[in-house]
C-alpha cells in the first residue's frame, strides 16, 4: 500500500516541476501572445492534476488510519 502512496507522490512532484516552468509572467511573454495563453492553460490544467492528486493522497492516508 505504501508503494501506491509512493506513486502518487513521484507524479505530484512531476507536476510540481512542470507547474514551475508554466509560471510566466506578462513582463516575460508579453500580453494577449499565444505563448502566455498557452502557459496559462497548461498552468490550468496542471493545476487541476494537482488538486486530484492530493486529494488521493489524502484519501488515501484517511484510509490507513
Amino acid at each position: 500500500m505504501d508503494l501506491e502512496l509512493q506513486k502518487l507522490r513521484t507524479k505530484l512532484n512531476k507536476i510540481e516541476t512542470e507547474l514551475s516552468k508554466c509560471r510566466g509572467s506578462v513582463l516575460e511573454d508579453g500580453w494577449q501572445t499565444k505563448r502566455y495563453a498557452k502557459k496559462m492553460r497548461k498552468w490550468d490544467y496542471y493545476a487541476v492534476e494537482k488538486m486530484k492528486i492530493l486529494q488521493q493522497i489524502e484519501d488515501y492516508e484517511n484510509n490507513i488510519k
